[in-house]
């Protein structure tokens, strides 16, 4: 009874077909999430005057941070700047690099150099290449006197001797093994070896194997709104809010969770609304940390009142202007080192040379156009919000204040749309490798770079 048992379950384990088993953690469960965030305020006079908001409230950047990365963003500057290269760090960050003018042209005056002084200078420039002696002894050769003379070693060849011939060695040649003793050869010096192989020649063929791995998305980008943009394009008809941001990410299961800063893109440093989220898993959910300020105009207080300002927003967007060298000058000329701030450290503000994307810059005639100082603070009042909330997948999540509103939501994607994604990407990669084998084959590399 035992023995059919166990044969039974043989049976049952042999007959699965491989397809049907599973992988682990099964296909629905990719490590790669997708989240989607909107900010909303409100700064309607009768929404502000409804409650008494803390007099000076403590605000700042946390000292790691980063930004969503924006491919438009980076596509329009270098539109614009066409001369400069521009760069963009897996944190955020931007830099344009403007390109260096050239020097002006310096030519000597003529009642500077006299004629002879001239001749004197080409002398000069002549004698510094250098001549080559060997040539100039090849030259001078007679070619008469190249006679062949007899080595040596050999000396004169004497009456009675006589020239032997060299001594070759015998030469092996394969029998056949099916008819040995019928083999004769006419010359002596041939040995033959019964039984060898006849000499074969192999021949080696190339066997082209091309294999590419299906790669994955990059993470934090900033994408379009994919579940919240119908829910939000109603909620726009029907509420005043204003909204600060809309934005969307991919992260995988190796992505740092650093605080990302979300602010709506200023000029003077000081947006309508400034601050961060940061997003942290706990067991098979994720808590979502929401840091943010709203400057007001503080019509609300008494005339009287001030508070300090708080931190600037950081500068995203750095230009580096590099000056001309100038001519005549045999030292090199340096401005002082400036800083620019860095998503991977807010200290680095104060380092003596530029950080970008975690590494150190030097900067040698460099103008950033960051200002000297920072800004003044256009408002009078904030109004700070600092909560974390849990954020269950694939269900909505409104967070309700007053003046600040938050939307969240986020889901994992599954292996199947995690290597859908892989395949739009390597396509997409061998299109454009198509297209720039296809433009160099039109146009040479020593005419493409000519302007037209």
């Amino acid at each position: 009874m035992t023995v059919r048992i166990l044969a039974c379950l043989w049976l049952c384990i042999a007959s699965r077909p491989l397809w049907a088993v599973p992988l682990p953690g099964g296909f629905d469960h990719s490590g790669w999430y997708q989240f989607e965030l909107v900010v909303m305020v409100d700064t309607r006079a009768e929404v502000l005057e409804s409650e008494t908001w803390p007099l000076v409230p403590r605000v700042n950047y946390p000292a790691q941070w980063r930004w969503l990365r924006e491919p438009d963003t980076l596509a329009l500057l270098k539109q614009t700047h066409l001369s400069a290269s521009v760069a963009g760090s897996a944190s955020g960050h931007i830099l344009v690099r403007e390109a260096a003018p050239l020097p002006p042209s310096w030519e000597p005056p003529a009642s500077m150099l006299t004629e002879g002084d001239l001749v004197l200078i080409n002398d000069l420039i002549e004698l510094g290449k250098g001549t080559d002696s060997r040539a100039r002894a090849r030259e001078q050769e007679d070619p008469t006197d190249s006679v062949p003379t007899q080595s040596p070693s050999a000396g004169p060849l004497l009456p009675f001797e006589a020239i032997t011939p060299a001594v070759t060695s015998p030469s092996l040649i394969s029998l056949d093994p099916l008819d040995i003793t019928g083999v004769e050869s006419e010359d002596e010096s041939v040995v033959n070896v019964p039984f060898a192989k006849s000499p074969q020649i192999v021949e080696l063929k190339e066997v082209a194997v091309s294999a590419a791995r299906i790669p994955t998305p990059e993470t934090f980008v900033q994408l379009s709104l994919d579940r919240l943009a119908p829910g939000l394009a109603r909620y726009r008809r029907t509420s005043e809010d204003d909204i600060i941001a809309s934005v969307s990410w991919l992260q995988g299961p190796d992505s740092r969770n650093l605080p990302i800063v979300i602010e709506p893109e200023n000029d003077q440093g000081f947006p309508l609304a400034q601050g961060f989220i940061q997003l942290r898993p706990s067991g098979d959910q994720w808590r979502l940390g929401l840091n943010f300020w709203v400057n007001t105009a503080g019509h609300y207080l008494p005339d009287v009142f001030e508070m300090p300002p708080p931190p600037p927003s950081p500068q995203r967007i750095a230009v580096l202007h590099r000056a001309a060298p100038q001519v005549g000058s045999f030292a090199s000329a340096s401005a002082p080192n400036l800083a620019l701030p860095a998503p991977e450290a807010a200290a680095a503000q104060q380092s003596p040379a530029v950080s970008f994307d975690g590494g150190a810059m030097p900067v040698s005639t460099a103008e950033v156009t960051a200002p000297a100082q920072p800004p003044d603070w256009p408002w009078r009042h904030l109004i700070h919000v600092a909560d974390t909330v849990p954020l269950a997948a694939n269900r909505l999540r409104y967070y309700d204040h007053p003046v600040i509103k938050v939307l969240a939501i986020w889901r994992e994607l599954t292996w199947y749309e995690l290597f859908d994604e892989g395949a739009k990407i390597l396509a997409t990669q061998r299109a454009s490798q198509q297209d720039g084998a296809a433009a160099s084959a039109i146009d040479p590399p020593h005419l493409a770079s000519q302007p037209q």
